[in-house]
């Protein structure tokens, strides 16, 4: 039987879960093969007064996106809204940002809200590992007396595997380090089989792979040699003793133990630990919180000295210096994201991922949730990267989930969310 070209890539790209050249050969047809998503959160919204645009611009908040030549791959979506009367939405818009649906008060050692984006690309798109939830920094504990019948849990998680099953934040990269590279259980002689047993399916690949290389365009074979890097990496990783992705990231030792210290570098890691799960297929899909839903204890004083939190700064009475404040964080959050996707773009993943990067609220001062600082990042020329995508009238958070999920490719659902965030079951415009 006659064996073509791209079916000698389909089945490479099928026996290793990497990302081959799916993306590029879809390039013909301008919308990439998309299967993999990251949700990524930040706290107490922006500089926004009472919905405005405010500093959530390319030249004020978003400019570490423009400075780092990446306002191509993001895209501003605005006139969004979450949230359910009654329901605070430090609360209600950190448990429900990525679902929706409203969260249940009553009891506080009780956590219920609805399942979420992330989980519902899990079952589509799965990997060995089912997704990986990033960060929170800290548990934030509020007072009860405070907002009685609320579960501190909704401060504290944005990913829900179902309604009364949350996914717990790794707030750690040396724990979330180990979870994914610390070794494999079983006798010796198992784990010699076993790493036996993938060393061949390597082999095989590899052999595979030289051999397609001379048939290649020229466009392709930098894919394909970055995928025979990776394989190199594999092998010597199951050479060493140990089937681990990489053999060139040592496991991270720095101090982690308070929010305010490594802030910056604690996400980078992250990030880089992240790209390599999904280089090496281990999951496709991530959850990323850059600080719990109420951040008291964030005060960034290594980017930007001492001085008040970050939901005090929130909360700035339109006092200028704490105006200036949240704006410089909003910055440094920003370029998180860059460095997220610098990452995934070197990796050349950018192409089959959607990061969605947003907040619980526009203006914290007042906890307004109209018009929500949101960010669409990926590649495709299909997509309006680098523009604003400006609905004629505002619309529910949930619009924007039902359109992810047709972006990547699960589907023409028409629903998500409920009551007051029930989605319309219309397109927001991201297309070209």
């Amino acid at each position: 039987m006659k064996t073509s070209r791209r079916d000698v890539l389909q089945w490479l790209s099928a026996s290793f879960a990497l990302p081959l050249l799916a993306p590029h050969l879809a390039s013909a047809q301008q919308a990439p093969a998309r299967k993999r998503f990251i949700g990524a959160y930040v706290p107490n919204g922006a500089y926004m007064p009472a919905g405005a645009n405010g500093n959530w611009t390319w030249s004020e908040a978003l400019q570490p996106l423009v400075a780092r030549n990446l306002q191509g791959n993001a895209m501003v979506v605005r006139n969004l809204f979450n949230g359910f009367p009654g329901n605070d939405p430090h609360w209600q818009n950190c448990a429900g940002f990525l679902s929706c649906e409203p969260m249940v008060l009553g009891d506080p050692g009780v956590a219920r809200c609805g399942k979420t984006v992330d989980q519902y690309v899990a079952e589509q798109y799965p990997g060995s590992i089912r997704s990986l939830e990033i960060g929170g920094i800290y548990y934030h504990v509020h007072p009860l007396n405070d907002h009685p019948g609320y579960s501190n849990d909704y401060l504290n998680r944005i990913s829900w595997q179902a309604p009364d099953k949350f996914r717990s934040p790794i707030p750690n990269p040396a724990q979330l380090f180990q979870k994914l590279f610390g070794g494999q259980a079983g006798s010796a002689a198992q784990l010699a089989y076993l790493h036996a047993r993938k060393r061949s399916v390597l082999d095989s690949l590899h052999r595979d792979a030289t051999r397609l290389s001379g048939r290649l365009p020229e466009s392709y074979r930098p894919v394909l040699t970055s995928y025979l890097e990776t394989v190199r990496e594999v092998e010597n990783g199951l050479r060493q003793g140990g089937f681990t992705c990489t053999p060139t990231l040592a496991e991270p030792t720095q101090d982690f133990s308070s929010p305010n210290t490594n802030y910056v570098l604690r996400f980078q890691l992250m990030h880089q630990i992240i790209v390599l799960a999904m280089q090496c297929g281990l999951t496709n899909v991530a959850t990323l919180m850059y600080g719990p839903g109420v951040s008291e204890q964030m005060t960034f004083p290594e980017a930007l000295g001492a001085g008040n939190g970050h939901h005090a700064c929130a909360h700035h009475g339109n006092t200028q210096g704490s105006i200036d404040r949240l704006k410089q964080m909003n910055r440094v959050q920003v370029g998180l994201l860059a460095d997220l996707l610098e990452k995934l773009k070197a990796a050349q993943l950018l192409d089959e991922t959607l990061v969605l990067y947003g907040s619980d609220m526009s203006d914290g001062n007042v906890h307004h949730t109209e018009n929500l600082p949101m960010l669409v990042c990926g590649a495709g020329a299909d997509l309006r990267f680098g523009q604003e995508v400006v609905p004629a009238a505002r619309r529910p958070l949930s619009d924007l989930h039902v359109e992810l999920f047709s972006l990547l490719g699960m589907g023409a659902r028409t629903s998500f969310g409920s009551g007051a965030m029930a989605s319309t079951g219309q397109p927001l415009g991201l297309r070209v």
